[in-house]
């Protein structure tokens, strides 16, 4: 069985081949280049895919890292994502109920998979696509139905059976309330997703139902991961946003996961690592 160390080496050595401009060219026509870390990102859809069709759901929910901050989750009722970015995205609109968005960053969210979830009517919720479901963009057209949903305040919403409550916290020190954290609540059990949290957002950091059974968590934009992980107190903490293709600099590189690691470790956590397309629970 490999180490997290030998992950994170082997990672790294497959992603740092990859440039943005590679990465962006790959997801306009498609083609892996030869590149073993654009040919994990095309299996991890695959498999994500077949198991997001194939799996019986029970009493704890079924979660799938996609890419970075990505998942997809399965209930027994319902089926949703949280900052879906994937080349094929749009492919699993017909699979869903509906749509998280944390934040406006194109690495979070794509326009053509929120336009394929909103021709569905599937229902998308984000801080930043209005009410009526509309990109904001002069080639936009116009919207033909209600389908977004604003959280720029903390609100809860409900979807068969999910209940999701709301909050805002920053992404860095300039782009205040930019993000918004999702506590989720299916069953007995609740997942936490806080997308790019950093800065001091530590601080606005919060549970309504006490201790999550799993944090999706992103360990950059400076937050400080050991005052975070102390005031949540996760059962389990997993990582996400590693590697990062589509950034020209900027990426949550090996020594920094390393020492975000250890960070989570100091006050007795042990993280554990998303990687694209591994079924997290």
């Amino acid at each position: 069985m490999q180490s997290v160390s030998d992950i994170i080496d082997i990672w790294q050595r497959r992603t740092e081949r990859v440039s943005a401009d590679i990465y962006h060219r790959y997801m306009l026509d498609g083609k892996t280049r030869g590149f073993p870390a654009l040919k994990a990102l095309e299996e991890a859809f695959d498999t994500v895919m077949r198991e997001v069709r194939e799996t019986d759901v029970g009493d704890i929910p079924a979660v799938w890292c996609m890419y970075n901050m990505g998942c997809v989750v399965k209930t027994r009722r319902a089926a949703f994502s949280i900052d879906l970015v994937h080349r094929r995205a749009a492919e699993l609109a017909s699979l869903l109920d509906f749509a998280l968005i944390t934040h406006n960053h194109q690495d979070h969210w794509q326009p053509d998979f929120y336009r394929a979830m909103d021709n569905a009517g599937k229902t998308v919720v984000s801080n930043f696509l209005d009410n009526y479901g509309a990109v904001r963009s002069s080639k936009a057209a116009t919207p033909r139905r209600r389908c977004g949903g604003f959280t720029r305040a903390e609100k809860t919403f409900r979807f068969k059976d999910v209940e999701i409550r709301t909050s805002l916290v920053d992404h860095n020190d300039s782009l205040i309330d930019f993000t918004t954290a999702f506590e989720i609540r299916i069953g007995g059990r609740t997942l936490y997703h806080t997308g790019d949290c950093g800065f001091k957002s530590e601080r606005k950091l919060h549970t309504v139902w006490g201790r999550p059974d799993l944090w999706l968590f992103f360990p950059g934009c400076g937050v400080d991961i050991a005052k975070a992980v102390r005031r949540i107190r996760p059962k389990r903490l997993v990582f996400g946003h590693l590697w990062e293709l589509g950034h020209a600099c900027g990426r949550l590189d090996a020594s920094l996961l390393r020492t975000a690691l250890d960070a989570a470790r100091s006050v007795g956590v042990e993280p554990e690592l998303a990687l694209w397309g591994d079924r997290i629970q």
